[in-house]
């Protein structure tokens, strides 16, 4: 049975990087999304994730929260909390009453609710799956042009009239799935730049670990 599923995992690899290309339709419907979000200088989203592996029949999620002005985030979910505040990344463990601080250091796999609006303009190609749900849904993939990411396509649901993404999934090679779906999404011009670090003041109590 395992010969059997990573042949088929093969097969699906190969035909994916084989069919992926630069759809032009993809294309117009992710400049479209990403011009959009673009335009927007701070948002609050909040929304769900699930792991699903049927092989290994788990299927597990949370629910979160992230604010995100330019590159800057605050992520919000299941006990802990992520800051980037452009330089250096804050990990909060509210149960530990810990944080760790540390320099960002960039990760090109990295798929988060702050980069997915713009992964696809590098590093991958695109292709136009469907229209569901009577049009109101398009679909599409991405897969990247690097064969050795951990996962080999990312599947993105847009709304047609407002190019809003409601949903993304990750198709990891071990068999799982990681899916995003965002559940409310909405500008927030009172985001500042003091929010996107960890107060110390307001949090007392709470060890700091740098290692900056």
């Amino acid at each position: 049975m395992k010969l059997f599923t990573s042949s088929l995992l093969l097969s699906v690899l190969i035909c994916t990087q084989v069919f992926a290309q630069k759809d032009p339709k993809a294309k117009s419907i992710l400049d479209a999304m990403s011009q959009k979000y673009k335009s927007i200088p701070s948002f609050t989203a909040d929304f769900t994730y699930t792991m699903e592996n049927p092989e290994e029949d788990i299927n597990e999620g949370f629910e979160g929260k992230v604010n995100v002005k330019g590159e800057k985030y605050k992520l919000a979910m299941e006990g802990q909390e992520i800051i980037f505040d452009g330089e250096n990344v804050w990990t909060y463990l509210k149960e530990d009453k810990e944080v760790t601080v540390a320099p960002y250091e960039e990760d090109e796999g990295e798929i988060s609710l702050s980069n997915i609006f713009t992964l696809y303009e590098s590093g991958f190609k695109y292709l136009y799956l469907e229209s569901r749900d009577g049009g109101k849904i398009d679909v599409v993939d991405l897969v990247p042009e690097d064969l050795n990411k951990s996962y080999f396509k990312i599947r993105m649901q847009i709304t047609a009239a407002n190019k809003d993404l409601v949903t993304f999934k990750v198709f990891d090679k071990s068999g799982s799935r990681y899916v995003y779906t965002i559940t409310s999404f909405s500008k927030d011009s009172s985001l500042k730049d003091s929010d996107f670090t960890f107060n110390t003041k307001a949090n007392p109590g709470v060890e700091v670990i740098d290692f900056r």
